[in-house]
């Protein structure tokens, strides 16, 4: 039986304060910023999240500690690396996938050369035009610091296909890819050598706080030898069990950040590598940390408190930073 959740912030808002207003803008930001009007509007609405913004203005993005090389994988076996926030590149022989790209200093509202919403803290391990030919984008659900549409500007390709939750692709530009496929849980497509299945998670989809019947989205990758679990956006929940099989993934990638005090919708490190015990991994991604000040919990805090809660399998923690890379042959 499929569990019903509340979208964030149905309730208890004006508790939340400042850190509500920072994450609204960037899951579900009113589209009428830009305008003086409006913008009016929105300071008075939001005021702690406007002075969040202003004084981000003046804070550089850092660089990555580690810069991957794609250009140096190999057509056999299954490579990943961690380009920031929930983007992950990956190659499962010869077959690149791209997750939930954003590659713009800011996730939020993009109006011409204005950028409205949360900045990055490091920058991404990558540039679009230091990628390979992605053949396959995968998009969880359509937050903004999930689905950048700058970003999939940038991506457009007749020889890319999109993978998508239920009701999201229409804020793409569709007909510059060469396909795009909208899955529901349970749903599956096949792209030649590689097989994409939607698979439940516990999260929410609205882009802009009204449109809750956008879908949201983990997904299983299968491509003849290799098998990933990527997890997308979630918070706690029993269905990953579901996804056990007799040979464990090859590699889960989990969110494990943004849980303070989003914790209905965001998994806490220890949940996350519960989650990914139940589905069964030989190495484990944590994402979804490091990129982005969404919540309120220390900077390192969710890498090591993984880190802790991996104990004796330290070693199948297959990364730790942004720009780091993974090879399973």
């Amino acid at each position: 039986m499929k569990e019903s959740y509340q979208p964030l912030g149905s309730r208890g808002r004006a508790r939340r304060g400042r850190l509500f207003q920072r994450r609204t803008i960037v899951g579900s930001a009113g589209a009428a910023v830009g305008l003086s009007g409006a913008a009016y509007a929105a300071y008075r609405s939001a005021p702690g999240f406007w002075r969040n913004f202003y004084d981000d203005l003046g804070r550089p993005v850092l660089a990555p500690k580690q810069i991957p090389d794609p250009s140096t994988w190999p057509d056999h076996g299954l490579h990943a690396a961690w380009i920031g926030h929930s983007t992950v590149l990956l190659k499962l022989d010869g077959v690149t996938v791209l997750t939930d790209p954003i590659f713009s200093d800011h996730a939020g509202i993009h109006v011409g050369v204005l950028a409205v919403g949360v900045k990055r803290v490091v920058r991404a391990a990558l540039d679009t035009t230091a990628l390979p030919l992605i053949d396959v984008i995968l998009l969880s659900h359509a937050h903004m610091d999930h689905m950048d549409l700058p970003s999939l500007r940038r991506l457009e390709s007749a020889a890319t296909v999109v993978v998508a939750a239920k009701h999201t692709t229409d804020l793409i530009r569709t007909p510059r890819y060469r396909n795009a496929h909208e899955l529901a849980w349970g749903e599956q497509v096949r792209l030649g050598p590689l097989t994409v299945k939607a698979t439940e998670v516990r999260h929410w989809g609205a882009r802009m706080r009204v449109d809750t019947y956008r879908g949201y989205n983990g997904y299983v990758l299968d491509a003849g030898r290799y098998s990933v679990l990527v997890a997308g956006d979630t918070a706690y929940t029993e269905a990953f069990r579901s996804l056990r099989r007799s040979r464990p993934y090859d590699l889960v990638i989990m969110p494990i950040g943004a849980y303070n005090p989003w914790i209905s919708n965001h998994c806490n490190p220890e949940q996350a590598w519960k989650m990914a015990t139940d589905a069964g991994f030989n190495r484990f991604m944590p994402v979804h940390h490091q990129t982005f000040p969404l919540s309120s919990e220390p900077f390192e805090e969710p890498i090591e408190r993984l880190l802790t809660a991996a104990g004796s399998e330290l070693d199948a923690v297959a990364l730790r930073g942004i720009g780091e890379e993974v090879h399973i042959l």
